[in-house]
């Protein structure tokens, strides 16, 4: 069963990160998990902070900076309060993907919740550059959130799409675990490329048995989805809006490929296009992709200056 007892999340402090943290705050009453919240300070990687540029004024926006930070910090801790959450506040320096993976490895957090955008102005069709890192080089498992969801965080379906490769069917276990706990309708969705057309019959012949995916799956309502397309995540999207899913859960790689550094191109269509939360998962086998030693001493200095930082 995929519980969610320590979620993880990374904020700018944009409208976006916001909303991402109302998300996790949700998730966090529902499934009385801790939320550590994440700020990345990069400015020891800006021309000023790399080149060790000292100066009064530096001095001075770096101590308004720090005020800043705990102001919204402070801001956090009271919402979380109002919903009974535990939460922990951290700053990391350091290139904001890299440090939110080594972060997630280290504590070995069971979610990160991300938002798709943050203080660049990106149209609502793309994902900022730290998101689609974390989700490309993240094994933990990541949420993306492009707004606040209607539903008040309530699940009510689960859309899971799947090229039927053991890579795709990792999302099988996730998805039907939330669909059992959120007593959700899951749809499971095969779509064939329009060159190589396949019967309904012969895909069901490839469909993977559910119980070895989840003990309780014969609890969970199940409808399966065939469709043909070009573009698989088109058909994603379309079904997700169609009939209004609550969340979609797929493996951020596929059949074509599961080296962590090429996430599957439907899965950061996906991620990318669509207007609710996307879950996405990776196949157990990956390694650590960083070594944590990298930005220990640079944290190490800075966990002194605000004092907050989790061991």
């Amino acid at each position: 069963m995929y519980e969610m007892q320590h979620i993880l999340l990374p904020t700018d402090f944009s409208v976006h990160s916001d909303a991402a943290f109302e998300h996790a705050v949700l998730l966090g009453s529902q499934q009385h998990a801790a939320i550590t919240v994440l700020h990345v300070d990069e400015f020891v990687v800006s021309p000023l902070g790399a080149s060790g540029v000292e100066s009064e004024n530096i001095e001075v926006w770096r101590r308004f900076e720090q005020e800043f930070i705990e102001a919204q910090f402070e801001r956090y801790r009271r919402a979380a309060g109002e919903k009974h959450v535990q939460l922990q506040t951290a700053v990391k320096a350091g290139r904001a993907y890299k440090v939110i993976v080594e972060e997630s490895e280290h504590r070995e957090y069971d979610l990160i919740v991300l938002a798709k955008r943050g203080h660049t102005r990106l149209s609502t069709a793309l994902i900022g550059s730290t998101a689609e890192r974390v989700v490309r080089l993240s094994r933990q498992p990541v949420l993306s959130i492009q707004d606040v969801p209607r539903t008040a965080g309530k699940i009510e379906s689960v859309l899971c799409p799947t090229d039927l490769s053991p890579a795709g069917n990792v999302a099988l276990a996730y998805a039907l675990s939330i669909a059992h706990q959120s007593s959700a309708m899951l749809y499971i969705q095969y779509i064939s490329e329009l060159e190589k057309p396949e019967s309904e019959a012969d895909i069901r012949r490839r469909l993977p048995d559910l119980k070895e995916h989840h003990p309780q799956a014969a609890e969970v309502e199940v409808e399966y989805l065939f469709d043909r397309d070009i573009e698989p995540s088109n058909s994603i999207i379309r079904f997700s809006d169609d009939r209004d899913v609550s969340l979609i859960v797929m493996s951020a790689h596929g059949k074509k490929g599961l080296r962590r550094v090429y996430i599957g191109n439907n899965t950061a269509e996906v991620v990318r296009q669509a207007s609710r939360p996307v879950l996405t998962v990776t196949h157990p086998f990956h390694r650590r992709i960083f070594s944590r030693p990298v930005t220990q001493q640079v944290n190490a200095t800075l966990g002194q200056e605000h004092g907050r930082i989790p061991s």
